[in-house]
């Protein structure tokens, strides 16, 4: 089992790259298939189909045009595909990957799958967005170039440029028009090989003994993170607590160090910034406070009054500057602390605790902001603190000095933390330490479970539908392509 550090829920894409790489360092594998390219390899047109099963081609021109940016990207990475030892490797897993999502979509077109109507929005949203990220790109090199020969032409230097980028990316020149409906296609037929994967894995069964395999060896790894670092629980819980629901990367802890509790906290922070001139009052209280300090030490330890008359004179201007910026927070903080104190009132007249947090409280992380859902374990549980640990996501020490002063089971009169933020916390339960019930994360443990073994099963599934006699894969049109344009510079967009 991985620690938590390490835990990473690759896309299809970078699952490829982890894929090729091992190919490459395990090449010596694949010696005994290799043999001698042609040293002059037939040409085939563009829209030769090198691949196909039912309505779904794979062209030449793609294929050639996948192959080329793979291995644009493998050298940029510090490997060369392109070795005579490694090139019928490359060329397998560029097939593979292609092939994949060819298989991906017959299937899903077999069986009538469609994306959602908010899925389809979404997608199509991406697509022109980033179209227009690209026309904005384009736009700019061409009239770069025109700036610095004014003989050019814009229309024309921009549908080269364009030409260029689409004959890299697709095999194809086209316009913008024409490349703008192949991206928005493929865009969505990515959007469909994903909804229709997790269509797939989501009917894959997880057994019982899956679920209790997983937790052993989760209760195990935790113990062993947690008894070292401590202070790394409280972000991996809240993580989880925040994000598990939608992101498979957060983990439920399956075991707790101790020294954890609970605190629910109804926060308001004054809008703006305060003033300079109040800054400036600050700093000298401070200073004034210090000075005085060293001064009484000082006569304490020599057993005289020599500083008398200055710690006289500290201690008037420490108790003006002190009701001074007081004043000038108060009015800086009004607005912030009627509101505070209408939440405190509700609170005294019975109201549920989770309930005014969501009237009240501006802490996006548990109300979810304005356009987010709320976290319902922040709001009826709360946050997790701890005296003894520190943690990269904790609370200030005022928080934590406030939270050991009021019972359990109650809460704070309103106070202000060291950022000027207004708050009223909640003493909530302490978290129980050692291994967590299995019971209490088990939905949890069955979706990332179900997540883990589905890339397995749905390569066997891949491997499965690679076995239908109606798909062809023309290997000598394939083997024809060795990425020379990379060598030579052809191929590849300015």
């Amino acid at each position: 089992m991985k620690s938590r550090d390490h835990r990473i829920k690759t896309n299809a894409f970078v699952r490829i790259i982890c894929l090729a790489l091992a190919v490459l360092l395990t090449a010596s594998i694949f010696s005994a298939c290799k043999h001698k390219e042609d040293e002059q390899p037939k040409e085939y047109d563009p829209d030769y189909v090198v691949a196909s099963i039912g309505n779904q081609q794979i062209t030449y021109a793609l294929y050639k045009a996948a192959f080329i940016s793979y291995a644009e990207y493998f050298r940029q990475m510090g490997f060369d595909p392109l070795a005579e030892s490694e090139i019928e490797s490359f060329r397998n897993l560029v097939v593979d990957a292609l092939v994949n999502d060819m298989l991906t979509l017959h299937h899903a077109e077999e069986e009538g799958f469609t994306l959602s109507d908010a899925v389809r929005e979404d997608t199509l949203k991406q697509a022109e967005k980033e179209l227009a990220s690209i026309r904005a790109d384009y736009t700019a090199l061409a009239e770069e170039a025109v700036a610095q020969d004014p003989s050019l032409d814009f229309d024309t230097e921009f549908a080269a440029l364009v030409a260029d980028m689409s004959e890299y990316y697709t095999g194809k020149r086209m316009t913008f028009d024409e490349y703008s409906e192949e991206y928005t296609k493929e865009t969505m037929n990515s959007a469909i090989v994903v909804e229709y994967k997790d269509f797939v894995c989501s009917q894959f069964n997880v057994t019982e003994a899956d679920i209790s395999s997983w937790y052993s060896a989760q209760v195990e790894s935790d113990e062993e993170l947690y008894t070292e670092h401590p202070e790394q629980y409280k972000k991996d819980q809240e993580n989880f607590e925040m994000n598990g629901e939608s992101n498979l990367e957060a983990y439920p802890a399956a075991w707790v160090p101790e020294g954890y509790s609970r605190i629910r906290c109804i926060s308001v922070r004054p809008s703006g910034e305060i003033s300079d001139e109040y800054k400036e009052k600050l700093t000298r209280l401070s200073a004034v406070g210090e000075e005085c300090a060293a001064l009484l030490f000082t006569d304490a330890l020599n057993g005289n009054d020599a500083n008398r008359e200055r710690i006289d004179e500290l201690l008037s201007e420490y108790r003006n500057l002190e009701a001074e910026t007081q004043a000038m927070f108060d009015e800086y903080a009004r607005e912030a602390r009627e509101k505070i104190d209408a939440a405190y009132r509700e609170l005294e007249d019975g109201a549920d605790f989770g309930e005014v947090i969501l009237r009240y409280s501006e802490d996006a992380d548990v109300t979810g902001g304005e356009n987010g859902e709320p976290c319902q374990s922040f709001v009826e549980r709360g946050k997790l603190i701890s005296l003894t640990h520190t943690s990269s996501t904790d609370w200030s020490q005022t928080v934590k000095d406030i939270y050991s002063m009021t019972e359990k089971g109650c809460y704070s009169s309103v106070f202000s933390d060291e950022d000027g933020t207004l708050r009223i916390i909640y003493h909530g339960e302490d978290e129980p330490s050692g291994a967590v019930p299995l019971d209490q994360i088990k939905e949890a443990v069955k979706r990332i479970v179900r997540a883990e073994k589905a890339d397995s099963d749905w390569d066997e599934l891949l491997d499965a539908w690679k076995d239908d006699p109606d798909l062809k894969i023309d290997m000598e049109a394939i083997k024809t392509v060795t990425g020379k344009e990379l060598d030579s510079g052809e191929n590849v967009p300015r």
